[in-house]
């Protein structure tokens, strides 16, 4: 029975971080494209080493990371991390405001930016399980879930409209504001984390261990598949979109934002209803409908599309309803699913090896949409991209997935 992780003082705090840390992102994942597009002058190869830069820590960190995460206390780490990310967002914010930020520079933030994150998602994802007892589980990872979603309906409108009104360095620093009130939140939390067991083996042996124990778990596997396709497609779609509207047009910024606002709007309403369809269909059967919907939407609505007028907005902001539909139906529980199966001294080298896998794509994705946007042009590099989307769902539905009912199932 699911009970509400709400009445969990230190979960409201972790959520109250989460979301103050994801709100300034949403706002960043705006203000960064522009930032170096239009404020500094990047061509759109130059933008793809950015985004590259930001996702290469999850190929290069992710696996030792990981091991971190399995040795030390959990909390500790997050305020670091966000400590850092905090201090890094407001020095380019200010490099930028005082005319002395370079591409260069910005690579290298977006790389120390980029790691911040990686340790900060292992380190919750193994977090969270410790403050809220395994009955409030679900519905913890419902709630950030769905918070994070409408953050993306608000935040996505709000990042578009800071960029556009006060440009981009000054929504830059509102990030990184952002994250100095999650460390505010982390450092005020009362939980008092057990010290990992001491490890018996090398750093590179318990790495391995977390790589094969997701090679060998069937769902987890199949998950970590359909998501490194996915991040690698909807990097060459996300990439070849935001140079397409911010080259395109005058109001690009706002644009943009208005669009991904539909996603958010449509993920919102995917998490709300995802408990209720697991109970009513068990987690198979809805989360494989829920990615069929999710992961084809985007290619329906770009063949549609095919350019940036006023058409060809609403469409692709109807694809973007549809797709966060189905992505909010299946995120929840698939988050649920790696958390129950895995045990809990594996949590942070199985999740840091799926993560590996699945956002160290989106820094290969991003360096083949720069080579695909100067070779093709950028609608073609968007068929290529969601066309990868649509066909990353064939691993699950092929999986053990689409015969279960329940979420906490066994590990192989």
């Amino acid at each position: 029975m699911t009970v509400s992780a709400w009445r969990s003082r230190d979960f409201r705090r972790v959520w109250g971080a989460s979301t103050s840390a994801a709100l300034g992102s949403e706002i960043g994942e705006l203000a960064m494209p522009v930032l170096a597009l239009v404020w500094l002058g990047a061509s759109a190869q130059e933008l793809s080493w950015v985004r590259a830069a930001t996702f290469l820590p999850y190929l290069l960190l992710t696996l030792w990371l990981g091991v971190l995460v399995d040795r030390y206390r959990r909390r500790p780490l997050l305020i670091g991390a966000e400590t850092v990310n905090g201090l890094v967002l407001l020095t380019v914010a200010g490099l930028a405001l005082a005319g002395w930020l370079t591409v260069p520079v910005l690579v290298v933030s977006t790389f120390v930016l980029g790691s911040m994150s990686v340790l900060h998602m292992l380190a919750d994802f193994s977090f969270v399980p410790q403050i809220v007892t395994k009955s409030q589980l679900p519905d913890a990872n419902a709630r950030i879930t769905a918070t994070h979603s409408a953050i993306g309906i608000g935040g996505a409108g709000v990042g578009g409209a800071l960029v556009q009104a006060l440009t981009a360095p000054v929504a830059v620093g509102i990030n990184g504001v952002g994250r100095v009130v999650a460390v505010l939140l982390l450092r005020r939390i009362d939980t008092i984390e057990e010290p990992p067991q001491p490890a018996q083996t090398s750093a590179w042996t318990q790495a391995k261990e977390g790589m094969s124990t997701l090679v060998r778990h069937r769902v987890v596997r199949a998950l970590a598949t359909e998501a490194t396709l996915w991040n690698l497609g909807n990097e060459l779609f996300m990439l070849a979109l935001t140079v397409s509207i911010i080259s395109a047009r005058g109001d690009g910024p706002l644009v943009l934002g208005l669009v991904l606002m539909a996603g958010g709007v449509g993920a919102f309403t995917g998490a709300s209803l995802s408990a209720k369809l697991t109970r009513r269909f068990g987690y198979g059967h809805s989360l494989i409908a829920a990615l069929l919907l999710g992961n084809t939407a985007p290619l329906v609505g770009v063949l549609l599309a095919r350019d940036t007028s006023l058409r060809s907005l609403l469409i692709l902001a109807c694809a973007f309803l549809l797709s966060g539909l189905g992505i909010g139906v299946a995120n929840s529980q698939a988050v649920t699913v790696r958390q129950l199966t895995v045990p809990e001294h594996l949590r942070g080298r199985v999740n840091a090896a799926y993560r590996l896998l699945s956002w160290g794509a989106l820094s290969v994705g991003a360096l083949l949409a720069g080579l695909s946007i100067q070779a093709l042009s950028t609608w073609p590099t968007a068929v290529i991209g969601t066309a990868l989307m649509a066909i990353s769902t064939l691993p699950v539905a092929l999986s053990p997935v689409r015969r279960m009912r329940e979420l906490d199932i066994p590990g192989s």
